[in-house]
């Protein structure tokens, strides 16, 4: 029995020829998808510096906003403001003294708050990139940051009706969480710990991402 013993070189080069256009074109593929990942990369951290960016300067402002609305001196203009818009009200003369000087304080104080709007607002718009370009953990700082101004105006509210003698305890913490002051040796300015540890954790985060890091522990 004859058995072949030639090749076909044509056939053979025609199938190497076929194998080698599909490994080029799976290398081109591959190449492909490869720099579509770099890019979408490249993309990822520019939003992610933009983002830091606005974090940081948002924080900062915020900062900067809680420090002027904490600022232990009420000057006189911000009084007499207070005091001719109280009086606008039907009830004003029918409070005693005391309480009108407590109102002109807190009505100050909303005044101050109500300057910072515009901080406030710039730094709740960066909560949902906190969370989606970041972590949980940057997302729950700047809430931390951003509920002291709600915690200030509840303290205000509370030192309207804090009558002097009622209760010294409660009192002194109206006056840490309205005043930048220090506390008492053993206490503790809530607002004041709750501001520096929350920018801390915001710096920690973002400013990596500007140096193009990765963020610290």
């Amino acid at each position: 029995m004859a058995y072949p013993n030639g090749v076909d070189w044509a056939a053979t080069g025609s199938m190497l020829q076929g194998i080698g256009t599909i490994v080029g074109a799976g290398a081109v593929m591959w190449g492909a998808a490869k720099g579509t990942a770099a890019w979408k990369e490249q993309k990822r951290a520019e939003r992610r510096l933009q983002m830091a960016e606005q974090i940081l300067t948002a924080t900062h402002r915020v900062r900067g906003a809680i420090a002027y609305v904490r600022g232990v001196m009420l000057w006189a203009h911000e009084l007499n403001a207070a005091e001719e818009k109280l009086k606008e009200d039907a009830h004003w003369t029918s409070q005693t003294q005391a309480r009108q000087k407590r109102l002109i304080t807190a009505q100050a104080y909303y005044t101050r708050l109500n300057n910072t709007r515009k901080d406030q607002d710039a730094l709740v718009d960066c909560l949902p990139m906190a969370r989606a370009l970041f972590s949980e953990e940057l997302e729950k700082a700047v809430e931390t940051l951003n509920r002291q101004f709600w915690i200030i105006r509840t303290y205000v509210d509370a030192s309207v009706d804090d009558e002097p003698g009622l209760d010294a305890d409660f009192t002194q913490k109206i006056r840490r969480a309205m005043y930048d002051i220090d506390p008492q040796e053993g206490e503790e300015n809530e607002v004041t710990t709750a501001v520096n540890g929350a920018v801390a954790t915001i710096e920690r985060i973002c400013v990596p991402s500007l140096r193009l890091d990765p963020p610290g522990p």
